[in-house]
């Protein structure tokens, strides 16, 4: 017995897997030219990841140059993936409403190469129309694929529109396939010369990393030109719908959500903690009946939808609180948002200290499992530090998420979410999506 007992505790350490973090601290360093380098060093790890960071994603843009940023990450890869696997180095690319991305990997002795590879490629890059050209069509055909197949994404894009009406945030963060297939070099090497400035740029890097080798391989090999980015203009919340009714497509794909907490609220995390509590649901596993949520019950008793997830999504000054969701049982839609919405009701009134401990803790298990690689904590150093000034540590974060308790959810319910407008955005078979106004009456009810 004590035998079986020491074999198991010897295959669980063996087995143990432990975070791509480590208790590396992030340092960072602030140079002259406005550039901010932040490193978080792990020793044991056997490769680096360095990124450059630029707060220039789809709030970057306008109406007439959507999806500029989307095309110079993708012309930038495009044309530079292949020198870079020949340097043993792999590198990417993200887009994001707030930023754009470029990370190289490599080993930890690579890291010259990969700092030399982002300034003659990124900081440096020079366009011409055929790079332009063959770029933009495949870029184009993309996003009408993403269109017309990924329908609840399409939602949440829209949700964002409607929302955050005539401000950046309302803008896709892919670009449209008209806006695209209109822009043309001069566009993206402007776009280029305004945001990608050393005043707004962050270089990342982790792994097998030192903080002092990488602020002097930066000063010395990467060149930003020096200057201020464009002002970016404040969203603002809007309570406002759009639907695109489809009655060919096989369900509807509804996004709601009402006003959030900003990147830099104090309620960030009491806004995450709130959209755990509910969390998400799929009718077609055999435990959604047992997860223990409230909503999840009466959903799955009824099959008031096939899926739902929600969500609290921060930006610089807003963010939105809500959910999206997909149903087959197109006659109930009406009865779901009922549902769904007299749940948020309770945030305000009556939410229990389980329903918050539980929603915790899916919140730290959600936030540790993201940092699953290098490649992921140089992502949350970067974009965090892009879009707040800095990044809060895991340890940090917790500390924080213990400290929302039921007053605090509630304080921000009633300010937020309690009779408060709604922004809807909806697509395929929505004819049960009743009114806004019948929605809109669903945030608060008579209590006697």
């Amino acid at each position: 017995m004590l035998s079986a007992i020491r074999s198991s505790v010897t295959k669980s350490a063996v087995l143990k897997r432990t975070f791509a973090t480590s208790s590396g601290k992030t340092q960072y360093t602030s140079l002259q030219n406005g550039v901010t380098i932040a490193t978080e060093s792990n020793p044991a790890a056997t490769s680096a990841s360095i990124g450059l960071y630029y707060g220039a994603g789809s709030t970057a843009e306008n109406a007439w140059n959507n999806g500029a940023s989307n095309l110079l990450n993708k012309a930038v890869v495009g044309e530079n993936t292949a020198e870079a696997a020949k340097k043993g180095l792999v590198f990417s690319a993200n887009t994001e409403r707030e930023y754009s991305s470029y990370l190289v990997q490599g080993s930890s002795s690579s890291l010259s190469d990969a700092v030399e590879f982002l300034n003659s490629k990124v900081a440096s890059f020079e366009l011409n129309d055929a790079t332009v050209s063959k770029y933009r069509e495949s870029l184009a055909q993309e996003v009408a694929t993403f269109e017309e197949t990924q329908f609840g994404e399409k939602a949440l894009e829209h949700l964002h529109n409607t929302a955050f009406q005539n401000t950046p945030l309302a803008l896709p963060k892919r670009g449209t396939s008209e806006t695209i297939s209109d822009l043309i070099t001069s566009d993206l090497a402007k776009f280029h010369k305004d945001n990608y400035v050393s005043s707004n740029a962050v270089v990342v890097a982790t792994g097998n990393v030192d903080h002092a080798a990488i602020v002097d391989l930066v000063e010395k090999k990467l060149s930003i030109p020096s200057g201020i980015a464009p002002k970016v203009a404040a969203p603002k919340f809007l309570g406002s719908e759009v639907r695109l009714r489809d009655d060919t497509l096989p369900g509807a794909w509804i996004a709601l959500a009402q006003k959030g907490a900003a990147v830099n609220s104090p309620d960030f995390y009491v806004a995450k903690v709130a959209a755990e509590i509910f969390g998400s649901y799929n009718y077609h596993e055999p435990i959604a009946k047992n997860l223990g949520v409230k909503l999840n019950g009466v959903v799955n008793e009824n099959h008031l939808a096939d899926t739902y997830s929600h969500f609290s999504l921060s930006y610089k000054g807003a963010g939105l609180f809500g959910a999206q969701f997909f149903i087959t049982n197109i006659g109930q839609i009406d009865d779901f948002v009922h549902f769904l919405l007299k749940e948020w009701n309770r945030l305000s009134i009556s939410i229990t200290d389980t329903e918050i401990a539980r929603g915790k803790q899916l919140l730290k298990n959600k936030l540790a499992f993201a940092l699953d690689s290098q490649a992921a904590v140089n992502q949350s150093i970067g974009s965090q530090i892009v879009v707040s000034g800095r990044r809060a540590s895991l340890e940090e974060a917790f500390a924080k998420i213990d400290k929302v308790d039921s007053a605090a959810i509630k304080a921000w319910a009633q300010a937020n979410l309690w009779d408060q407008d709604i922004a809807v955005a909806g697509t395929g078979q929505i004819e049960d999506l009743l009114d806004y106004n019948r929605m809109r009456n669903d945030t608060s009810m008579m209590r006697w």
